[in-house]
């Protein structure tokens, strides 16, 4: 057979052409792909393949002005699963391995092991992120997984930081404690693609110096640093399998150093432990809060690293209310510690300090009868402004204070701060201020002489905190200047570099001269050091004392209990002190607060146990509360102990 040479030539050029045609546009589109758009396809691979993972910032810690560590930062261990080196061959193996290494681990150390819900939902979320298996391991349980897992692929114990308590219940309504952050309402969440969180402040001073520019000082943070974040590059099932060198480390929090004294304070928890109320010490020349307790108290190491529900449960129920800071979110009747500004009131509506008024143990107005702490030896006899200071003599303060008037008490109580917030750094109540339009509002009745009466000895239509009353003692002993309280000394960076030092901030003057303060504050040094005084079982050999007493009766009449007080003050080596002492449901504040006053400076100036000793040759309660008049009941029969301090 003869071959057409022409034709079988023209069909292998035609089919050379094709082939070198589809060589051409597969080296074109190779071209365009790879050459042309593959920046934009390496940028999207890389969007596919890295995770950006956020890591907390370890907080600054919290110290007394003596550098004691109230808050600190250790480390807490955690047993992870690494998924990546315990995949096999299909998702259902793989879930049943891990399931079995768990249950195994479990058993080991005595714990619950996860359940399936909780590995797939993690697998399904977040498999990028190593499995948090058993977290705050204890030493004994570390010993027993190192020992077990050595063969078991994947197991891993990591340390991470937690907040510790090393003082436990000292100081507790002062620190506050932290809860890890909702990731939910981060604001940042969006950033990462796996979002650890920080802990966060929940109450006290991890609160308030939580979080960036909180003490009203732009570029200052406070104790929750900056969050760096790491990248890892994972496979197309989400698995981890390259940590990039791309990292940025997280930046430690500042440090926030307090004016509380370690020993004042250890001592201040201690003179309150088994009541219920509040302790207060300031510096009277600036506002430093030097000690504030309130009892009864908590226990912070039940809140790190985590809060046992049992024990919060527990303290959440209890009806003596430990998580109430009653030195600044409780509001009491005062009773007579109100007596030293009724008195400068009282001089200056132009009464003599030498004026004497005759006290027969009581005082009649209208149909009812306010008796005096002396009503059942037929009175005090005639007393000047200092012996009525001195011995809390009710007849006196009724009969001038009455006629000083409501408006001239509350222009007294108003410049020493009350009625409204201290300004302290902490959540504080405001109290009640004394005023016609209040007593309106809440009972239906008009003021009366009867309300004026009661307020001139402390009682009726009046609330104040143990803080607001040591910051009105503070001014009596300061000369009349009004500070504002606070408990931030300084803040340091975690190098000790100091980035904030507080300075002292006056609020306000007390409505009086210095020649009337003169008289208020002889008869408060009366009160501790004469033998008749009503707060002689204060008196001690390591301050010199002035003082006044407060007995409040409250609740309605069928059920009444007292609220008891002390506020004095001294100097110690140029400091002058001032303390507010309250203590619910006491004798007397001449028998349950004084000699808590002795034993706490006694303890903290000398350092010498204190041998209390309470004189009970007299009656030292300040005064005997009647029946109210049916036509004037009281706005405020029982304290207001509301917890707000959430």
């Amino acid at each position: 057979m003869k071959i057409n040479l022409t034709n079988y030539t023209s069909r292998i050029v035609i089919i050379g052409f094709i082939l070198l045609a589809g060589y051409a546009v597969l080296m074109l589109k190779l071209w365009i792909e790879q050459i042309q758009q593959g920046p934009q396809h390496r940028e999207k691979i890389s969007r596919q393949s890295i995770r950006r993972i956020r890591e907390p910032s370890p907080r600054g810690r919290i110290l007394t002005s003596d550098l004691r560590i109230l808050a600190d930062n250790a480390p807490a261990y955690d047993a992870f699963f690494y998924l990546e080196e315990m995949r096999q061959p299909n998702r259902n193996k793989t879930i049943n391995h891990i399931l079995n290494t768990a249950a195994y681990l479990a058993k080991e150390i005595k714990r619950p092991a996860i359940t399936k819900e909780e590995l797939v939902r993690h697998l399904n979320v977040r498999p990028g992120l190593p499995l948090p298996v058993f977290k705050d391991l204890t030493r004994e349980e570390m010993s027993v997984l190192h020992e077990i897992s050595a063969g078991i692929k994947g197991v891993g114990i990591v340390p991470r930081t937690t907040r510790v308590y090393p003082e436990g219940s000292t100081a507790a309504h002062i620190i506050g404690f932290t809860r890890p952050e909702d990731p939910v309402n981060a604001e940042d969440r969006d950033e990462y693609s796996y979002y650890i969180p920080d802990l966060v402040g929940k109450r006290g001073v991890e609160k308030t110096f939580d979080i960036f520019d909180v003490v009203g000082n732009p570029g200052v943070r406070g104790m929750r640093g900056i969050p760096g974040y790491s990248l890892v590059q994972v496979d197309h099932r989400g698995y981890v399998y390259k940590t990039m060198d791309e990292s940025i480390k997280p930046m430690d929090g500042n440090n926030i150093v307090l004016t509380i004294n370690w020993k004042a304070q250890k001592i201040a928890d201690s003179v309150m432990r088994g009541y219920k109320g509040a302790f207060v010490l300031m510096d009277a020349g600036t506002g430093a809060v030097i000690a504030m307790a309130s009892a009864p108290t908590f226990d912070l190491r039940n809140f790190s690293p985590k809060i046992y529900q049992e024990y919060y449960s527990n303290i959440n129920k209890d009806p003596a209310k430990p998580m109430l800071n009653r030195a600044t979110s409780g509001v009491y009747t005062p009773g007579s510690i109100l007596k030293p500004l009724v008195a400068m009131a009282i001089l200056n509506s132009g009464v003599s300090p030498n004026k004497q008024v005759e006290c027969n143990g009581e005082t009649r107005i209208g149909n009812s009868t306010i008796k005096c702490a002396s009503w059942q030896s037929g009175g005090h006899g005639p007393l000047t402004l200092t012996g009525a200071i001195e011995k809390s003599c009710n007849d006196y303060f009724i009969e001038n204070g009455c006629s000083a008037g409501l408006d001239a008490i509350s222009e007294v109580l108003e410049s020493a701060g009350l009625g409204k917030s201290t300004g302290f750094c902490l959540p504080d109540k405001k109290g009640q201020m004394p005023t016609s339009e209040y007593k309106e509002h809440a009972t239906g009745y008009k003021w009366n002489k009867y309300d004026t009466a009661l307020l001139s000895i402390g009682q009726g239509i009046i609330l104040i905190t143990p803080l607001q009353a040591a910051v009105y003692c503070s001014a009596i002993a300061n000369g009349g200047t009004v500070y504002r309280p606070y408990i931030l000394k300084e803040i340091r960076d975690p190098f000790g570099n100091l980035l904030q030092l507080t300075q002292p901030e006056v609020k306000g003057h007390l409505n009086t001269i210095p020649e009337n303060l003169n008289f208020i504050r002889q008869g408060m040094h009366l009160s501790v050091n004469s033998p008749h005084g009503s707060g002689k079982n204060a008196k001690n050999e390591a301050i010199d004392l002035y003082g006044k007493t407060g007995t409040a009766e409250v609740g309605p009449s069928y059920n009444r209990h007292k609220n008891t007080w002390f506020i004095g003050f001294g100097t110690h080596n140029d400091k002058t002190y001032a303390v507010a002492i309250l203590v619910e449901n006491g004798d007397s504040g001449g028998r349950s607060c004084a000699p808590l006053a002795a034993r706490f400076f006694t303890e903290w100036l000398s350092g010498k146990p204190a041998e209390t000793q309470i004189d009970t040759s007299e009656d030292t309660s300040d005064e005997v509360l009647p029946d109210f008049d049916e036509n004037s009941p009281p706005a405020n029969t029982q304290n207001n102990t509301e917890d707000t301090d959430a």
